[in-house]
């Protein structure tokens, strides 16, 4: 199929009947690309600038010029040439005229169309060979030459829409005309492109089984179905299964898989064996697993294949259900031979050996086993017979390698399914078998076992199923026993049931109502537990003392009061019990909930559970205030108490460990926080949330500052401490202003002044004195927090107090820019302040005084300093570390860049500040962002964007009471739809105003939308 102009691959015109990819220039050569995507539609211009020039090059500063520059070039390329197409250019935009049908995309499509129209009409020939035809025209990645934005979508949408069904189309035929082979060749190259396309995947089941590839059918199927189940795309993954099935397990036309006869029982003379418990109608959320099992279990032909698998999980996970739905979906395949054995592993009964197996499958095959007393003789005999007759062999119940070690030789030519809760390492190091674990159910098949055995009444009560799914955590013997209360109690609401069960040990004993054997929670786990050595059982439940579900060794060590060594061996036990099992980190541990409710219900038992709870708390007291020390030298401190035995060793080498330590746990310090509260120790449970507060702040983690000061200055109040006290209260107003709750805020802060004055806590007053400033400032109050802020530097430079006097001079310098005139005076300040910080090395308030200064320059019109300003500030940003610092400075360069006349530059700082404002949820900052991304959408005549980002904005500033900027904002907003001369106040109250630019082009959404994501 020929064609003049071709776009996928490198831009192709065909000339004196020869393609040519080298024909012009490379922007030429993308200038066409861009007319061949829109052939015979006038495109604007700013749009075609925008499909040629990448983000990363400067565009044309007079793009019209530009454009008639290269609309001259193709004319005269088509001139020499006698290429028939004519190009022109104009204010209204350029256009490309030519035959559609010259363009190879454009044939393409229809080739494919007349393929689709041949298969219907029951010509498979013919539509095989459009199809070949029309996958020809491919010689490279589509626009090749074009690496914009909106060549990549225009690229991505042609590879969805046209190239990947063009290709299933022609794999399909391939496979119907017999050419498996084939079709398995080119599924593969397209699989390395994409490899998570569905339509693809399921017809590589297909080729593979056609091509009489099974076993590498199966291979990829598992592959492909858990790189979807872990991507959530569930739908894909049953569709891919429902295939697998159909040409793996059932052979539907594919290959023959039929068991290899046995003339004996063909004859009667060998009865079949079939010792199985009753078969399992409903195993929720397994499928996979069982997939798993019937791969591991059959040769590439489909049959049985020797050896030996284990399935293994933690208590009340459905491991034998598992087990046993299989074996019963299998025994076809063993000609019904299968056997299951409870080997008593984890039973209060005495252990199966391996005699008593010996003998049991002896008596199940009709062996008198009398005749022969030699238990080695026995066991040779039931290796002959199985060698004649193999079997499917489940051993349930195994508690460790030894208890089937002596059994493997003799089932050798048997599948041989051991199932157990434990890890039995030993096993895998021998043989290295198969493994597959089973875990807790996913929320969707947890809610569908609650619906199937509770009925109607769990259909139309969606929020009592959701609370007994949370409850559950996915384990298939709570949600059963759940659902079977549930059930027996028509007349409760399920969610009235949840709440019943929030008692630990109702929850435990559910099931235990004095049938025998107990089927509750608590027997299942206590199973396990009571198979642990001495060392490892009181691990466990030092883990029941750990207020998160999840811990590392380290805390884990104190509380034991064993070395950390020691701690970590007993680990290494409880993960090969599947009772705790490590995350991502090795140094970490992770307990499902419901283990450690059971956990926690144990601790009780400790003979020094309070003393164990004292030492983990004063870990993370002392980690804390380690880490905050490397961080903040230059920071003050309340002195650890005088009961805290010290460390060792120091816990951190230098600030990075100390600061990702912080994050990572800040979950269980503001829980350590709360349970220091319950057991009497105030001093830890205030002093953790005032070394940790500067880190979660610095990363937006306002939630988690907020819980643990709530709880600190009740704390400090039931101790007494009223400087703690104080400090916790101002700590929490301060993070209140930051987040928009301002009334609280004052509320807080109130209280705090009242006591510092009470006391006659200078240093106090300074920083509550700060903070009332700042919610004068918010307030639209402007003098009543000059005043404060005047006061609060006095008081700073009478003490010489350098990191208050820092912030008094910074603070007093924001609100004397609110007022006019006094740009000087700021300046001085923020210069007085930033030579404060830079004394004590104060990184964080240096970054924060730099751009301050930048942002100032930038009001002045001094661009070079404002330029000096945010380099300093941007070589001390670490964008991990200072969150909010970054997403200023962002702000800040936006303004520059926009002043400068960059406005890609401005756009890409003002993009990246609404993302970072979005991660922080920084109302203010949010704030900031959107409308210094407004004013530069504006400025270039986008006015529906503009419009909405000012909206959200004002609406922020509103939601935080920051009046002034809100109204500022609602001013910009009311002369646009007055269709006035909009003049954009360039400050938001912090900066002079400043003229935009007449527009020149149109520029669409930053970052995926108005509001920055993507």
């Amino acid at each position: 199929m020929d064609f003049v102009f071709g776009i996928l691959g490198r831009t192709a015109v065909r000339l004196h009947g020869n393609v040519d990819v080298n024909w012009s220039s490379p922007r030429v050569r993308q200038v066409l690309a861009a007319l061949l995507v829109s052939a015979n539609h006038r495109v604007p211009v700013d749009e075609l600038v925008a499909w040629v020039w990448a983000e990363h090059e400067q565009p044309p500063r007079n793009p019209l010029t530009t454009i008639h520059q290269y609309a001259a070039r193709l004319r005269q390329v088509f001139d020499t040439y006698q290429v028939p197409a004519r190009v022109e250019a104009s204010k209204r935009g350029c256009l490309l005229e030519v035959a559609q049908e010259s363009i190879d995309h454009v044939g393409f499509a229809r080739a494919m169309a007349q393929a689709r129209g041949f298969r219907d009409a029951g010509q498979g020939q013919r539509a095989h060979a459009q199809a070949v035809e029309a996958v020809g025209l491919w010689r490279d990645t589509p626009l090749a030459d074009l690496q914009t934005e909106p060549a990549e979508r225009w690229r991505t949408g042609w590879l969805r829409s046209e190239w990947i069904p063009a290709n299933a189309f022609l794999a399909t035929e391939q496979l119907a005309a017999g050419q498996a082979a084939a079709a398995v060749g080119r599924l593969g190259e397209l699989q390395r492109t994409h490899p998570m396309q569905l339509s693809l995947t399921k017809l590589m089941v297909r080729a593979l089984a056609a091509a009489e590839r099974p076993s590498e059918a199966t291979d990829y199927f598992l592959a492909t179905h858990r790189r979807y189940r872990e991507a959530g795309e569930l739908r894909a993954a049953d569709e891919l299964l429902a295939v697998h099935d159909e040409v793996i397990i059932r052979g539907e036309g594919i290959f023959p898989r039929a068991p290899v006869p046995d003339p004996r029982a063909e004859a009667g003379e060998v009865p079949v064996v079939r010792h199985l418990p009753p078969d399992l109608e409903h195993v929720d959320g397994r499928d996979e697993l069982l997939v798993e099992l019937d791969a591991f279990t059959t040769d590439s032909a489909g049959r049985p294949r020797r050896g030996v698998v284990v399935v293994t999980g933690g208590p009340g996970v459905g491991k034998t259900a598992v087990a046993v739905r299989w074996a019963h979906r299998a025994a076809g395949r063993y000609r019904n031979n299968v056997v299951l054995l409870d080997m008593r592993g984890d039973s209060q009964a005495r252990r199966a050996e391996a005699g008593e197996v010996v003998d049991t499958l002896l008596s199940l095959l009709d062996y008198p086993v009398d005749q022969v007393v030699s238990p080695v003789a026995r066991a040779a005999k039931l290796t002959r017979l199985l060698e004649r007759r193999p079997m499917l062999i489940v051993l349930d119940n195994v508690r460790s390698t030894d208890q089937v070690d002596s059994l493997i030789g003799v089932l050798a030519s048997c599948t041989v399914v051991v199932v157990s809760r434990w890890q039995l390492k030993s096993l895998s190091a021998k043989l290295t078998p198969p493994v597959v674990t089973v875990l807790p159910l996913d929320p969707r098949h947890a809610g569908g076992l609650l619906v199937r055995r509770i009925g109607q009444r769990a259909r139309h009560d969606r929020d009592g199923v959701a609370a007994l799914i949370r409850m559950c955590q996915g384990n298939p013997l709570a949600l059963t026993l759940v659902a079977d209360r549930a059930a027996a109690r028509t007349g409760t609401r399920l969610a009235t049931l949840a709440n019943s069960l929030q008692d630990a040990e109702m929850l435990l004993d559910l099931g235990d109502e004095g049938d025998l054997p107990a089927r509750s929670l608590r027997s299942a786990f206590t199973v396990s537990y009571r198979a642990l050595p001495p060392a490892e059982q009181r691990v466990f439940a030092v883990v029941g003392l750990h207020p998160g579900a999840e811990v590392s060794t380290e805390a884990l060590a104190a509380a034991d009061g064993r070395s950390v060594t020691a701690v970590r061996r007993s680990l290494d036990v409880l993960v090969a019990a599947h009772l705790i099992e490590y995350p991502a980190d090795l140094d970490r541990y992770r307990v499902h909930d419901l283990l450690h409710v059971f956990a926690a219900s144990l601790a009780g038992r400790l003979s020094d559970v309070d003393a164990a709870r004292q030492r983990m708390l004063e870990f993370y007291l002392q980690a804390a205030f380690e880490a905050h020390r490397l961080l903040y030298p230059h920071k003050e401190r309340p002195p650890l108490p005088q009961t805290l035995v010290p460390a060792e060793k120091p816990l951190f080498g230098s600030a990075v460990p100390a600061r990702q330590w912080l994050l990572r746990e800040r979950a269980n310090l503001t829980s350590a926080v709360r349970v220091a509260a319950g057991h009497g120790r105030h001093d830890i449970a205030w002093m953790i949330p005032s070394v940790t507060g500067d880190v979660l702040d610095r990363h937006g983690f306002y939630d988690d500052i907020i819980v643990g000061l709530t709880v600190a200055a009740d704390s400090a109040a039931a101790a007494g401490d009223v400087p703690a006290q104080a400090s916790s209260l101002n700590d929490l107003g301060h993070v209140l202003l930051l987040v928009g709750n301002d009334s609280e805020a004052e509320r807080f802060l109130q209280r705090a002044l009242e006591l510092v004055d009470a006391h006659g806590i200078v240093i106090g007053r300074i920083s509550v004195l700060l903070n009332l400033a700042r919610g004068r400032l918010h307030a639209d109050r402007a003098k009543e927090a000059t005043s404060m802020y005047e006061e609060a530097l006095e008081l700073a430079r009478g003490l010489g107090e350098p990191e208050r006097w820092a912030a008094a001079a910074h603070r007093l310098a924001d609100a004397l820019l609110e007022q006019h005139g006094r740009e000087q005076d700021a300046l001085r300040l923020y210069q007085e302040g930033l030579a404060r910080r830079a004394g004590m090395d104060d990184v964080a308030g240096q970054i924060q005084s730099h751009i301050a200064l930048g942002e100032l320059y930038v009001r002045l019109g001094r661009f070079a300093d404002a330029e000096r300003q945010c380099r300093c500030a941007s070589d001390l940003v670490n964008e991990g570390q200072h969150l909010p610092a970054a997403m200023k400075l962002n702000t800040v360069l936006a303004r520059l860049r926009h002043a400068q006349g960059d406005d890609r530059m401005a756009l890409r700082h003002a993009g990246r500040a609404v993302q970072l404002a979005d991660r922080s949820r920084h109302a203010t900052g949010q704030a900031r962002a959107f409308a210094v991304l407004a004013e530069i959408l504006h400025a270039h005549g986008n006015r529906e964007d503009a419009r909405s980002l000012w909206e959200r904005a004002a609406e922020l500033y509103r939601g935080r009471e920051r009046v002034t900027k809100a109204r500022q904002i609602e001013a910009l907003l009311a002369e646009l739809d007055a269709g006035g001369p909009l003049i954009p106040a360039a400050r938001e109250g912090e900066r002079d105003t400043v003229a935009m630019p007449p527009p020149r082009l149109r520029l669409g959404r930053v970052g995926g939308g108005a509001d920055g994501r993507n």
